[in-house]
């Protein structure tokens, strides 16, 4: 299909837009002119495609996904892998994953009854569910067919977590928390800033806690709920939290 040369303008206008800011509301000027225009909301998704992205309509804003590979302008959240690559340190990788996770379940409950600003984990919520998940399930893997099934290296994700440094409340209200890398608040806060980078966290820095934005129930809504992966774990770390995983589930 041939574009115009204006609506290849309107086009790169919003997708640069959306390289900047990641999500842009459809009632911005950018967005409205391109969407008012199929031929322009066609070559920017051509753009997009071009460039290793897509975009997503949530229906209140648009959303630049980024393609893990063969994408320029990969982010440092779709590079997490990369970075982590080395074998030694998958584990790392994996143990991320697992606190993103956490606060996920915790998030994508009931977005009905979300209130922005209100809505919200503490650093220290999310270490004591990440020790009760890895406490659980290393009981459940004493013979190694509980990560086997569910395609977690339990061991090795519970060495790394019971080697870090945990703050203790009295030293969160101090303000005395440390975010170093031997830290499990510095592990927590290194995967919090993956999801703010992506405009879907605001971090509070004085609270030290994280409020999901809108558009991260929009992410969940349009992109995660479709992932059978994440609606797996999800419910693995939602039945572990609540008590109820006994014993191995195998996934689907």
């Amino acid at each position: 299909m041939s574009y115009s040369l204006e609506q290849m303008q309107q086009a790169s206008r919003l997708f640069f837009d959306l390289l900047r800011k990641k999500v842009i509301p459809l009632d911005d000027p950018a967005a409205t002119e391109c969407l008012q225009d199929a031929g322009a909301y066609d070559a920017l998704q051509y753009i997009a495609k071009e460039g290793g992205c897509r975009v997503m309509n949530s229906g209140h804003r648009l959303h630049l996904l980024v393609n893990p590979l063969g994408s320029v302008f990969a982010t440092n959240f779709t590079q997490l892998k990369n970075k982590y690559s080395r074998i030694e340190r998958k584990a790392h990788l994996h143990t991320i994953n697992i606190i993103i996770l956490v606060f996920l379940a915790e998030m994508d409950q009931d977005e009905t009854h979300f209130k922005a600003g209100q809505d919200s984990m503490s650093y220290l919520q999310i270490a004591d569910q990440v020790s009760s998940l890895f406490q659980t399930w290393l009981q459940l893997d004493q013979d190694g067919r509980f990560s086997q099934q569910w395609r977690l290296d339990i061991q090795a994700m519970h060495k790394i977590w019971s080697s870090l440094y945990m703050q203790t409340k009295s030293q969160e209200e101090s303000d005395l928390l440390t975010r170093g890398s031997n830290s499990r608040i510095g592990l927590i806060h290194e995967g919090m800033k993956l999801l703010e980078e992506e405009k879907l966290v605001f971090i509070s820095e004085t609270e030290k806690r994280i409020f999901p934005r809108e558009e991260l129930y929009e992410r969940m809504r349009y992109l995660y709920h479709d992932v059978d992966r994440y609606q797996e774990l999800k419910a693995l770390i939602g039945r572990t939290l609540a008590g109820k995983d006994g014993e191995p589930h195998a996934a689907h």
